[in-house]
């Protein structure tokens, strides 16, 4: 009997005949079902019965009316007490966070889950898994077309691993509609009670001075520079001074004032600020020797914290992180029950899964930290910050690593990539958001079959070049064990081999131009050729090769208008910045142009340059300036050579001033600088190089005497070579005497052989 059962079901399916005794949905745009919505219904069971019936009508032209109580056949949403007898629920709060229930039972279908988000997940579910209906992007949805629906014979019960879940990409952050359809509940989400709200952590990450910040740095360092940490025996505002009875009081005092301002929260941040300056104050060293690391000291700090949250707020939890100098787990201190430790991976090998040789100590810092801690939050790092659009071939690490971090007990997940601008460019965003919410809410599904789904539905006829693309990027990666790049990689040229590049670059191009001026398919093409593009104009080696020639494949490409272009895809996907740091597509076109040498000088020519080459160009175009409008001012200036300069309070030494991509060569290295009228004693400025891959800096400190007036002095720094891995550097030195500085123009004259 079961053979016949089969071999019915098979040519019901081959013929596409109803199944004997199946009951029909829908038949020619009718239906005799109606969708059920109990009266006490939350706001995101509502929205789950009015997306039902959307898409339903979409795919079989049926509308079924929305209904408080059955007539007939029905679909039952929510939590009602019909779902409940029919599911065998006896209560709904047994239901784990975010579990789903779909069950087919008389005739009758029942969709229901955990408050507020559960039921509308079975919703999509149902839509996904029964109905074909996929959701690839906020703006891109396929919705197949169905004469006739039977109803699906269906008995699923789920509950995600992660109760928070967020893939970190501005394609889902800042549409809470997608977020809810592609199940991201956490970090970032638009905070939608219609769409099922979210999981906020109040202050985000960063609070003890940064973002939301618990201590401000100027008012409380200026009232109590105790607080805050020591550092060569001075009080600096970059992190507190965790052994401080005093602050420890005041940090408590100011987490529950937060609290009680925001009773709804469930996660609340404690968390250091994103730096290195942790306290060497002689009290700290006695606690770090004493117990064994920087965390214990952490660990402690925040217990004491969490000890009052939870005789004021039982039900909250006190999240810190493992991050940098806390990474590695306490040796002595254990996490109190309602802290909760947010490890985070930023060091991690990006093409390795945590759990291989190449990760080992990240995987051994985490084992230790499930022995001190009872839960965690993972904040993973899944992108390339440096160059969000640069090749990232880290695709079948996401399931490994997110097994693992549920082995570890992880209860929230945090997948970081490009924010704020990134757009669609950063290496197939769109793939990669979708890929992410996925696993994310499965983790045990097949990252090779989800891969092959949406490329194949999202970029159709351009699916093979796409599927080629991501496949030899991962080939060539997997040919470089050794290669150990990070979340911050700044080439391609350690895995990426230059006739891979370039037949990778030529399939994308010819695919783009054969769907170019298709409304659908051309403009997601044109975001998908970016990296490739990208990744081709930086490896300078093969367009500005040291003999002079370039490969045959290579001879038709124009440095400059290709650049152009690819900065033109960037804008047409919605890019804002092509990085973390900044950098918009236009500045990203001039960057590239600079690198061969061929962007245009700005101003006159200078007088150390005699009549011979040089290039001299605006800061603005010769570096990215970070913390513009707090420690860096962009400023009109009718001295400087584009009526125009920076400006850096002498108040810091940070490098605010970085420029890559310059011309590569042996160069004499001017500066177009000023600093304030008189006679200020002192150094002003330091201006020098830094070879990031071999970690060597090259400097020059500027007298203040030197530079000071309205008027701009070009002064040598010295003789540096450059490549792709050294930057230009500009940082105030902190003198009070000098209370600012102002830069025009890098300038570069190339060395003659002999000189």
């Amino acid at each position: 009997m079961r053979t016949m059962r089969k071999i019915t079901i098979l040519l019901c399916c081959l013929l596409g005949l109803s199944l004997p005794g199946a009951e029909l949905l829908t038949e020619g745009g009718r239906s005799r079902y109606e969708i059920v919505l109990p009266a006490d219904a939350v706001p995101a069971e509502q929205t789950a019965a009015r997306e039902l019936q959307s898409f339903l009508k979409q795919i079989s032209g049926a509308e079924l009316p929305i209904v408080a109580s059955p007539s007939g056949p029905a679909i039952f949403i929510g939590q009602s007490p019909e779902t409940a007898s029919a599911l065998g629920i006896p209560d709904w709060k047994r239901l784990k966070p975010d579990e789903i229930r779909l069950k087919s039972a008389g005739g009758n279908l029942y969709l229901a889950g955990d408050r507020p988000r559960g039921t509308l997940y079975a919703v999509y579910e149902l839509l996904e898994k029964e109905f074909g209906v996929r959701f690839w992007t906020a703006d891109a949805t396929h919705v197949p077309k169905r004469e006739k629906l039977e109803l699906p014979q269906i008995d699923l019960r789920y509950a995600p691993p992660f109760e928070v879940r967020a893939a970190g990409y501005d394609l889902i952050r800042h549409d809470p509609r997608f977020s809810a359809r592609t199940r991201n509940n956490g970090h970032g989400v638009v905070d939608s009670v219609e769409w099922g709200g979210s999981e906020q952590l109040l202050g985000g990450v960063h609070t003890f001075s940064e973002n939301m910040p618990l201590f401000s740095r100027d008012k409380d360092f200026a009232s109590h520079p105790e607080w805050f940490s020591e550092r060569d025996g001075k009080r600096v505002p970059r992190q507190l001074c965790l052994s401080n009875p005093e602050m420890r009081k005041e940090l408590t005092r100011r987490v529950l004032e937060r609290l009680r301002n925001y009773p709804e929260t469930r996660y609340i941040s404690v968390s250091q600020d994103d730096n290195h300056d942790f306290c060497r104050c002689a009290a700290c060293e006695a606690f770090v020797k004493s117990h064994g690391s920087q965390s214990d000291l952490l660990i402690d700090a925040i217990n004491q914290v969490a000890a009052a949250v939870e005789k004021e707020f039982p039900g909250v939890y006190v999240e810190t992180l493992a991050y940098y100098y806390t990474r590695s787990a306490p040796k002595r201190v254990r996490a109190r029950r309602n802290v909760v430790v947010r490890y985070c991976t930023i060091e991690a090998a990006s093409f390795h899964p945590l759990e291989s040789e190449a990760n080992r100590a990240l995987e051994q810092d985490l084992q230790e930290w499930s022995r001190m801690a009872d839960h965690f939050m993972i904040w993973n790092y899944v992108t390339d910050f440096t160059k969000y659009y640069q090749p990232h071939p880290n695709w079948h690490t996401v399931a490994p690593d997110l097994r693992f971090f549920r082995k570890c007990g992880a209860i929230s997940i945090y997948e970081q990539g490009s924010w704020n601008g990134g757009g669609a460019v950063a290496d197939l965003a769109d793939l990669r958001a979708w890929l992410l919410s996925k696993l994310l809410w499965n983790p045990d599904l097949d990252t090779e079959k989800l891969m092959d789904e949406f490329v194949t539905g999202y970029y159709g006829p351009a699916a093979p070049a796409v599927k080629s693309y991501l496949q030899v990027m991962e080939q060539s990666a997997r040919r470089r064990p050794d290669c150990r790049n990070t979340c911050y990689a700044r080439s391609t040229a350690g895995w990426l081999e230059p006739a891979v590049l370039v037949k990778s670059y030529r399939e994308m191009e010819q695919a783009y131009g054969r769907v170019k001026d298709d409304p659908v398919y051309g403009p997601r093409m044109a975001a998908a050729t970016v990296p490739i593009r990208a990744a081709l104009l930086e490896r300078r080696e093969l367009l500005s090769p040291p003999a002079g020639k370039r490969l045959p494949e290579l001879q038709d490409v124009d440095v400059n208008q290709a650049a152009v272009e690819t900065a033109s895809r960037m804008k047409r996907a919605g890019v804002a910045r092509v990085k973390e740091g900044g950098l918009s597509p236009d500045e990203w076109a001039e960057q590239t142009a600079r690198g061969y040498g061929v962007l245009p000088n700005d101003g006159e020519r200078p007088t150390a340059a005699g009549s011979g080459p040089y290039h001299a160009w605006s800061i603005r175009k010769a570096a990215e300036l970070h913390a513009l409008g707090r420690e860096l001012f962009w400023e009109k200036d009718p001295a400087a050579s584009v009526g125009e300069a920076a400006r850096m309070p002498n108040t810091h030494n940070e490098w605010h001033i970085q420029g890559f991509g310059f011309p590569a060569g042996t160069f004499e290295l001017y500066a177009e600088l000023r600093c304030d009228s008189g006679a200020p004693a002192g150094n002003a400025i330091r201006v020098g190089t830094y070879d990031w891959s071999r970690r060597r800096e090259f400097h020059r400190d500027i007298p203040a005497a030197e530079i000071s007036g309205e008027n701009y002095r070009a002064v040598r720094i010295g003789t540096v070579t450059l490549n792709d891995d050294i930057c230009i550097f500009i940082a105030p030195v902190v003198n009070p005497a000098v209370r600012n500085v102002w830069i025009d123009r890098i300038i570069l004259i190339p060395r003659k052989s002999g000189r």
